[in-house]
């Protein structure tokens, strides 16, 4: 696979690492989808064209940021609740091991009758 080489001003390599951070993926990842993107769409000789090219990508790449989001504050909700779930089960399974501790204890006691001498 060929190699390019590419410098950007650090502003936009900030805002393409902010950005590939929200849609968990890598800065190079994203570049790649920024391309595909454009050669998909095409630019057009005119410059209007290509204007209206590129706010059609870039409200594509909103909207995908935002479902993205949307997505992720889902799952983390749905995370929390398992880990409060967890959290529960684990409380009850440690109460139910005391009464099984319990339970034998008592058990044990009745088990075994007094032995009495006679003196």
């Amino acid at each position: 696979m060929p190699t390019v080489h590419l410098s950007l001003p650090d502003a936009t390599y900030r805002e393409l690492k902010k950005r590939a951070g929200e849609m968990g993926i890598q800065v190079t990842d994203l570049i790649k989808l920024y391309i595909k993107i454009g050669l998909d769409r095409g630019f057009s000789s005119s410059g209007k064209e290509d204007s209206e090219a590129v706010a059609h990508l870039a409200s594509k790449v909103e909207k995908m940021e935002r479902e993205y989001r949307i997505k992720m504050t889902i799952l983390e909700g749905k995370y929390r609740q398992l880990e409060e779930m967890l959290t529960y089960i684990l409380e009850r399974v440690d109460s139910i091991e005391d009464l099984v501790t319990s339970a034998r204890s008592m058990s044990n006691v009745v088990e075994r009758p007094a032995v009495y001498e006679e003196g």
